[in-house]
């Protein structure tokens, strides 16, 4: 009997779209199909969607200052960054989901953002001033040639995160900075955990329970 595989070409190897299919996706984030892609552009609204009740709903009258108006500034700049890096990712119009100036952007403003909140939440200017220099080095390691690799980048999320919530916690903040943190650590793991490619847009519905404890120790700091 031949021991030629009769699925496979006379010649025993396989078809270009045999190779292809083979070959991981690199159009592809960590694994996620258009249709997660589309809900994690979706659920980066959350925050935005937290801010936008606190303006309408303010917890006391002396809510709105420039403190809470500075964090919403940081959740709008951030917005459309991450909205059009995971639709693009939907459409599959990035040749590499990582290796690209979307997805730069997006983390650039991560940092960008977490510059905003330390100015928001400290009582120091100087601390804020050290958040403000870690996080455009951190900004810088995205961009230069010897880019900083997922460990790294995601790393230094993480420490641009924990950074503005010290700011807070330093000026006696104490339960919005254990709540922040919690969200944030239970978003980190859940992402991590991939949940068959759905963790990624539960992190970011976090996201918006993070930024709620953040925009209340910014805007209740004058009540």
């Amino acid at each position: 009997m031949s021991s030629v595989d009769p699925l496979l070409p006379c010649d025993g190897t396989m078809s270009a779209d045999e190779k292809t299919s083979s070959v991981k996706d690199k159009r592809a984030l960590a694994g996620m199909t258009p249709e997660q892609e589309v809900c994690n552009a979706a659920t980066m609204f959350s925050p935005s969607v937290v801010a936008f009740l606190l303006w309408m709903f303010p917890p006391t009258v002396y809510f709105w200052d420039w403190r809470s108006g500075l964090v919403t500034l940081a959740i709008v700049l951030h917005l459309p960054f991450s909205v059009y890096y995971h639709a693009a990712l939907a459409r599959r119009a990035l040749d590499d989901a990582i290796d690209n100036s979307p997805r730069r952007l997006d983390q650039t403003f991560v940092h960008v953002a977490s510059i905003l909140i330390s100015w928001a939440v400290s009582s120091s200017p100087s601390y804020a001033t050290f958040c403000s220099m870690i996080n455009i080095y951190f900004i810088s390691r995205l961009w230069v040639e010897n880019e900083a690799g997922k460990l790294e980048r995601m790393l230094n999320v993480g420490l641009g995160t924990l950074f503005y919530g010290l700011g807070g916690l330093f000026r006696g903040d104490y339960y919005n900075f254990v709540c922040g943190l919690s969200y944030f650590l239970g978003g980190a793991a859940v992402m991590f955990a991939h949940l068959g490619g759905w963790g990624h847009s539960i992190m970011h519905l976090c996201l918006g329970g993070l930024m709620y404890h953040v925009m209340i120790s910014a805007g209740e700091w004058n009540s």
